[in-house]
């Protein structure tokens, strides 16, 4: 019986570390940038950047460098987006980015 005991709460735990990282919540993914677009100040040019996102901070990376931070939220949406999206503003600061097979977007807070 104690077997059968040990043998069940390690396949349970065995199932949480397979699963936590599915509520984790970081997001990552590498977009496209092509032209200028600026994000906390910084200037992304004509390259594949690397977003990271979690529940309120986006990190940009450029060949495993950190080049930009910004602080935002989650948005639900009423469309399932079909791509990665980066919208900006006229002056090209990027305002949320839209991710591919998902109904929300990250907002960037005072960009």
């Amino acid at each position: 019986m104690r077997k059968n005991s040990l043998k069940s709460l390690v396949a349970v735990a065995a199932l949480a570390v397979l699963i936590s990282p599915v509520f984790a919540g970081t997001v990552q993914r590498i977009i496209t940038v092509n032209g200028v677009e600026k994000i906390s100040g910084k200037e992304l040019k004509n390259d594949d950047y690397t977003f990271k996102i979690d529940d309120s901070k986006i990190v940009v990376e450029l060949r495993h460098k950190m080049v930009a931070e910004a602080t935002g939220k989650w948005e639900d949406r009423n469309t399932k987006y079909d791509t990665d999206t980066v919208i900006t503003d006229a002056d090209g600061k990027i305002q949320e980015i839209r991710l591919g097979g998902q109904k929300r977007a990250f907002v960037i807070s005072g960009n």
